[in-house]
C-alpha cells in the first residue's frame, strides 16, 4: 500500500531524527530511531514486510515484534493524519 505525507505537515531529519511540523499549529513531533527508520521508509514506498526486515536488522527485535511495531506505528502516522493512504 502506497502512503503520502499529509498536506497540512512538513517533516526533516534532524541528526538521526525525524521531526514533523503540523503548520496550522506550529506543533511538532519528533520521532526515535525506530519511528524514523518506519517514517522513511514509508514514504519511500518501501513494502511493510520489508520494513519490519530493516528493524530486524537494525535493531535487536524479532520479526513478529518488528512486524507489529510497524503496523501499529503506521497505524499511528494515519490516526494523527501524518500521512495518507494513496
Amino acid at each position: 500500500m502506497a502512503y503520502a505525507l499529509s498536506k497540512n505537515y512538513l517533516w526533516k531529519e534532524v541528526g538521526d531524527q525525524v521531526v514533523i511540523l503540523h503548520f496550522e499549529s506550529g506543533r511538532y513531533f519528533s520521532l526515535n530511531a525506530t519511528g524514523s527508520l518506519i517514517w522513511r521508509a514509508v514514504l519511500e514506498d518501501v513494502a511493510l514486510d520489508q520494513i519490519a526486515e530493516q528493524l530486524c536488522a537494525e535493531f535487536d527485535v524479532d520479526p513478529e515484534t518488528a512486524a507489529q511495531d510497524v503496523e501499529q506505528t503506521v497505524h499511528s502516522f494515519i490516526d494523527r493524519s501524518f500521512i495518507t493512504q494513496r
